[in-house]
């Protein structure tokens, strides 16, 4: 609902607005690193503002991810459903299959996909994959997938190359990243991985239950898996120890990247050196204001999240429509923001202010898809209902 008249509009809001209707897709792209005690946070900037957030600490046990020899302790029948003793205080959670049967006693490969929530220990799947920097590796199928970010002929491109590795036990998934390397990398790494995985299951048998095989719990790690491309500019690190250990790593994967990590020695803290800490501390606020002066509401419900735009104190000094469009632009990259900072995933539905013009509504779409482009995670923008709300689908995060 429009509260108030219109007398002005943020200058960097109608800038990017100019490079979206330009067709404008570069960005600068920052790795901010802040280590204290036993915490150690990472920031991603785009175009020096804040994207992706996340936070380790060493006191809390990470599960998501780890490979286990476990040992089946009892059945659900009626929900075909398993508890695996992992070695832990409570046992995993296993769905199983209709195809799928086991014993109670016997030895099962488990991956961890989800952690425990209060009394219900950790969800685990026998569909085990392991992550690396340009390729997942699946080992026990026979499936070759493309990430959905690669469009065109770079697809088949990396189709072909992943059926050069001819491998007979085990399937792929080709990430982003891959598309800014050469056939030997990819299919290097690709036997790297094959190699591990040999390794990590030897003389399996000979090895007791429950017993933990594999770890994937190393924020560092994953920031550079994840995070670290071509298209970053700087990776500032707060830490000497940090930054030697995230040089080390990089040195062995992508050694062309080693120049952009450097230690950040100023005194000002990074995070307030960058403009983000005060964001950072409200990241859990259920309104988010816009730099306009209008504001979002995020409400989560067990079926789905529920966003809400108001103008609030934005006002400008154009026609109603074309302030009330520049106002939902301006709303929609801070809505996409929060979604990946927040982590925010299923079913979001977002209620926009009402536009008249046909034009604006199909503007909007386009703008979000833009938007969801920019997100690792895969985010679709379904489309705009007949009441005006449109409809996101983000897979969550693991």
């Amino acid at each position: 609902m429009i509260q108030g008249g219109f007398t002005k509009i943020l200058r960097d809001n109608i800038i990017n607005l100019k490079k979206f209707l330009k067709g404008n897709k570069e960005f600068m792209k920052k790795i901010l690193v802040h280590h204290k005690r036993n915490e150690t946070a990472v920031a991603i900037l785009e175009d020096n503002k804040l994207v992706n957030y996340y936070v380790d600490r060493d006191d809390e046990a990470k599960l998501i991810g780890n490979i286990y020899k476990g040992k089946i302790q009892n059945f659900l029948p009626g929900i075909q459903a398993a508890f695996v003793d992992i070695g832990r205080d409570k046992n995993a959670f296993l769905q199983l299959s209709k195809k799928e049967t086991f014993e109670i006693g016997q030895d099962i490969l488990i991956q961890i996909k989800k952690e425990a929530i209060g009394t219900k220990g950790p969800r685990a799947t026998t569909a085990i994959s392991i992550p690396g920097h340009n390729i997942v590796y699946i080992p026990g199928v026979k499936y070759i997938g493309i990430s959905h970010k690669v469009s065109g002929q770079n697809r088949k491109k990396l189709f072909d190359i992943a059926q050069k590795a001819k491998l007979k036990d085990a399937g792929l998934i080709i990430r982003t990243a891959a598309e800014e390397c050469d056939e030997s990398e990819i299919i290097e790494e690709i036997y790297k991985m094959q190699t591990f995985w040999k390794s990590l299951t030897k003389n399996l048998n000979k090895k007791k239950s429950p017993k933990l095989l594999y770890s994937d719990n190393d924020l560092m790690s994953k920031i550079i898996r994840d995070e670290l491309t071509n298209d970053v500019d700087e990776f500032l690190i707060d830490s000497l120890k940090i930054t030697q250990k995230v040089k080390k790593l990089v040195k062995h994967i992508s050694p062309n990247l080693v120049e952009k990590i450097h230690r950040y020695e100023e005194k000002t803290p990074i995070f307030e050196k960058f403009n983000i800490s005060a964001e950072i501390l409200h990241l859990n606020d259920r309104e988010v204001e816009l730099p306009s002066g209008g504001f979002i509401v995020i409400d989560k419900t067990e079926a789905l999240i529920a966003i809400d735009v108001n103008t609030g104190k934005f006002v400008g000094d154009l026609n109603l429509s074309d302030t009330v469009f520049k106002a939902n632009i301006e709303a929609a990259e801070m809505i996409m923001r929060q979604l990946r900072l927040r982590n925010i995933g299923g079913i979001i539905i977002v209620d926009f202010i009402d536009m008249p013009k046909e034009d604006h509504k199909a503007k909007l779409i386009k703008f979000l898809r833009e938007e969801a482009k920019k997100d690792r995670v895969k985010t679709k923008i379904i489309d705009m209902t007949p009441l005006g709300l449109v409809e996101i689908t983000r897979r969550r995060l693991k």
